[in-house]
């Protein structure tokens, strides 16, 4: 009897360790995407439409282990196609360089490259991409009418992303978390191709650097 209590306890334990764990459900506020203003680090100025340099950050993922980790780079080379998409660093120290970015007349851009950072349309694989895709859009979340801090990436008024762990057999490459935005429609114009399932859920956050 003892045993049984003890392991319902431990069940509803780890049921509400779940639930506190649990990507929340947010109302989606686009913030507008025509101009770099809603972005983090404007600079107000006369004659141009920038920012300062801001990273991509993970945030309120199902795995907490991954949250505050920032973004990298890898290049992909699929049987008709190459290219190159943002991924999770798993690497949190500071003393590993991080690609930062920054909004240029209302897109983003790879900061030290004149690169535009889109969403990738097909929905199976909606990298953060380098190459043409939908825009990447800020936007706002609301629990309960309530604003949330910080500004949160995503496009098509979706901003859930999901993550899938990438073990990396190149040498010399670190293993990394896929991340792909979630709930984006078909594209006439894009054949969907296979990729993995998500294993959780989280959001993504520009953040100051």
């Amino acid at each position: 009897m003892k045993t049984r209590q003890a392991i319902s306890i431990f069940c509803l334990a780890a049921a509400q360790v779940s639930d506190v764990l649990a990507v929340p459900e947010v109302t989606v506020v686009p913030l507008g995407s025509k101009t770099c203003v809603n972005w983090p680090s404007w600079i107000p100025q006369r004659g141009a439409d920038v920012t300062g340099s801001f990273a991509f950050q993970v945030d309120q993922a199902d795995d907490a282990g991954v949250n505050g980790l920032l973004t990298s780079s890898v290049e992909f080379n699929w049987t008709d196609i190459s290219g190159t998409h943002i991924t999770v660093d798993l690497r949190k120290s500071t003393s590993f360089a991080k690609p930062y970015y920054r909004c240029i007349d209302g897109n983003v851009h790879y900061l030290s490259r004149d690169t535009i950072i889109s969403v990738a349309k097909d929905r199976r694989n909606a990298f953060l991409t380098f190459s043409a895709g939908y825009k990447l859009e800020p936007y706002a979340h609301e629990v309960a009418s309530v604003r949330q801090d910080g500004v949160f990436l995503g496009a098509l008024n979706q901003t859930t992303w999901g993550f899938h762990y990438i073990y990396s057999s190149k040498c010399g490459q670190i293993d990394y978390y896929e991340v792909k935005l979630q709930g984006l429609p078909d594209d006439p114009d894009t054949e969907p191709r296979a990729g993995y399932d998500p294993q959780f859920l989280g959001f993504m956050k520009a953040v100051s650097s």
